[in-house]
């Protein structure tokens, strides 16, 4: 027998010894992202500070779904150079880094190349950028750090960054973030926190950082949720980020450092009237990094403790800057964290200067106090008296205001069923006052307005939504600036807050409300027009739809009009003209045109339909009254004749009963309309032009009324 046998005579079973492998480069580099991007608010963070390395002015953030959907930000910063965009996402590339040494004595944000890389790892990247001497900017995809097709299938072939039309900056859009990542996108908490994660990074970079504008939004939202000028204060950075409240009571202080390698110690924190039970987590930037700094945290409450009564926490904000060559940058992945030389030394003579600032600033604390009256003896207890009561103006007493709510709100009558079974009376206005005049649309019936009018009678569920699509044309922004410029502040407050009072002549177009103490007489024909046109402008591309029951032919709609007068545009021009346009029309305005018909009109305003009798003055002014050959006088000239389009008819009462019924009943359509739906819409985004300054009176205020009658 043989040394090796075992006592049984059986060989002995060797054990199986996993071989050690080296992974795949995919694995590797997915592990790394996420360890990177843990959430969408690191995502954010990283190409935040890459913007503002590249010295942008404005950074512009777009968040759809908490940012696990659609993440976009975009600068005006110096851009990437065609040549380097292929290798923007590959790992441990990058501009800021040299040597180690660099290391050492760093002082951009970006150092290790892994942030882009990592993001395209887990999501489906593409990159806008622009440089300020390149005529375009390029546009590239990236998949697991590589150039890849549109499509981002790794199976296609990858596709060159192609020339697109762009302004000077990046603009980076992250799709579908950790979708192969499942396990993750379970761990992560509702859409809803990851998007507050994400106002949180940008409401702390807006306030750090001077001469950075920032507007951080939801998806389809038409206001930013967060948005600061690039010049403000530290206090208004502030003020529009933590409210009010923190920013009226705000320490600001800055200090040369010691000694320790500390250069700089600034920073602003809540003062004593400052009033708030909820913890909000201190802001740390340390050379000009977002980080988390536990000693120093702890250290800033200890001092606070000493000051602020038992649950009540400061808002705190803190810059260090550091010397280089004693912060060690390299300790985190997400760089949430650093480490630097005489910490406790440094940390120690922060508590001590904010302790001097606080302590200085104890004499402007204030305390709420309540006085009680002593009552006289045997006054009787068991009676409410108020002590404090005040004689009442009645002729300035606000009794009707925005606030309240009408009974009828909730039992309006529909009158469209009984209008479109009335005969609509005729009438002999002519083309020049219909055609020519933009402030004022007549009415001109035809046997076209009789055979089509009920060609808006669809289905609500016709109405076509579609995702809102942000826009950047240049001619669109500068409408919409050339807007902001010509505000007349005083009447846009009468309208934001006016009380509907009631129609006065339909015919004439004019209506009455009230606004505080004050009664008005408008035009609500010239209101209207600028209304339409702001609710155009400001949804550009992103309206609603009407389609029609059957198309119009555009002879048959503007042939009546050719009956009646002359010196018209040759009609076939007009539908030429109309008809080598029709891919502008239905891409930015919903006005389809198909083999010369009309299909489908805009919906400007849901539960407003267009008039019938103006289809054919709208479709011959599109053909004939606007420029298209200046894209912003195009846009301006498309938009104004879809305002004309739903000025409310004038609403003439004819001679005979018949058209006396009909035309209280319209009267009656119209004010239900403007009191539920219009003045609504009005009240909350109307800016109201100086050009409207005459086309609204005061006709009575209540003291003068006292004034004559003694009473109201």
């Amino acid at each position: 027998m043989s040394s090796s046998a075992s006592p049984s005579g059986e060989k002995p079973q060797e054990t199986a010894v996993p071989k050690i492998r080296k992974l795949d480069a995919s694995v590797v580099n997915r592990i790394a992202a996420g360890e990177i991007i843990v959430q969408p608010a690191n995502a954010l963070k990283e190409m935040l500070e890459n913007s503002i390395d590249a010295n942008a002015s404005t950074i512009d953030v777009v968040a759809k779904d908490g940012g696990l959907k659609w993440l976009q930000i975009t600068d005006n910063g110096s851009g990437i150079h065609y040549d380097d965009l292929g290798l923007l996402c590959e790992r441990f590339a990058t501009s800021k880094l040299r040597s180690f040494n660099d290391l050492l004595l760093i002082s951009t944000y970006g150092f290790r190349g892994e942030a882009l890389a990592s993001i395209s790892h887990i999501s489906h990247l593409s990159v806008v950028s622009k440089v300020a001497p390149s005529a375009l900017a390029y546009k590239s995809f990236y998949l697991n750090g590589k150039l890849c097709s549109p499509k981002f299938k790794p199976e296609l072939l990858a596709s060159a960054p192609k020339p697109v039309a762009g302004k000077d900056g990046t603009q980076i859009t992250v799709e579908d973030l950790f979708y192969n990542l499942k396990s993750r996108l379970r761990a992560l908490k509702s859409k809803n926190e990851e998007w507050v994660k994400i106002l949180d990074v940008v409401g702390k970079y807006a306030i750090h950082t001077e001469g950075v504008g920032f507007t951080c939004k939801k998806f389809g939202d038409s206001l930013p949720a967060v948005s600061t000028r690039p010049q403000a204060p530290l206090k208004e950075r502030v003020r529009t980020v933590f409210g009010t409240s923190v920013a009226s009571d705000l320490i600001e202080f800055d200090f040369p450092g010691p000694d320790f390698g500390l250069v700089k110690f600034k920073g602003a924190v809540s003062g004593f009237n400052y009033n708030n039970k909820r913890r909000i987590a201190p802001t740390f930037f340390i050379n000009n990094r977002l980080v988390a700094c536990d000693p120093l945290r702890r250290a800033i409450q200890n001092v606070f403790l000493t000051f602020l009564p038992k649950g009540n926490h400061p808002f705190v904000y803190l810059s260090l800057d550091i010397e280089p060559q004693n912060l060690d940058v390299n300790i985190h992945p997400t760089k949430r964290e650093v480490r630097f030389l005489n910490e406790d030394e440094i940390i120690e003579w922060i508590s001590g200067q904010l302790n001097d600032v606080l302590f200085a600033r104890q004499g402007s604390r204030t305390f709420k106090q309540s006085t009680l009256k002593r009552l006289p003896d045997g006054f009787p207890m068991d009676e409410t008296t108020n002590t404090n009561k005040k004689h009442k103006q009645v002729n300035k007493l606000v009794r009707v205001d925005v606030s309240q709510l009408k009974i009828n709100q909730f039992v309006r009558k529909d009158f469209d069923t009984v209008v479109n079974k009335a005969v609509l009376p005729s009438s002999d206005q002519t083309l020049e006052e219909s055609v020519t005049t933009d402030s004022d649309c007549h009415v001109l019936t035809t046997d076209f307005d009789k055979s089509q009018r009920t060609c808006f009678d669809v289905p609500s569920d016709l109405e076509i939504r579609k995702p809102r699509q942000e826009i950047h044309l240049d001619s669109v922004v500068e409408l919409r600036e050339e807007l902001s410029q010509i505000i007349h502040r005083p009447l846009t407050n009468i309208f934001n807050n006016l009380v509907n009072v009631g129609l006065v002549d339909a015919n004439k177009r004019l209506s009455c409300f009230q606004y505080d103490v004050n009664l008005f007489l408008c035009d609500y024909g010239a209101v209207l027009n600028e209304f339409y046109y702001q609710v155009a402008l400001s949804d550009f591309a992103n309206y609603g739809e009407y389609v029609l029951e059957k198309p119009l032919g555009l002879r048959q709609v503007l042939e009546p009009l050719y009956e009646t007068h002359f010196d018209l545009v040759d009609i076939e021009s007009v539908i030429n003209q109309l008809m080598s346009l029709k891919d502008m029309f239905s891409e930015y305005f919903q006005i389809e045109f198909s083999e010369e018909t009309l299909v489908r009109l805009p919906m400007l305003l849901k539960g407003i339909k267009p008039s019938n009798k103006k289809i054919p003055f709208f479709v011959y002014r599109l053909g004939t009254k606007v420029d298209y050959l200046d894209e912003k006088q195009c846009f301006a000239g498309i938009l104004r004749q879809l305002a004309l389009l739903y000025v409310p008819d004038r609403i003439s009462r004819g001679d005979s009963e018949e058209e006396k019924l009909l035309a209280m009943m319209e009267e009656g359509q119209l004010s239900s309309t403007l009191e539920h739906v219009i003045y609504p819409e009005i009240r909350k985004r109307f800016i109201a032009p100086e050009n409207l300054v005459d086309q609204v009176v005061q006709v009575a205020d209540l003291p003068g009324l006292y004034k004559v009658f003694e009473r109201c």
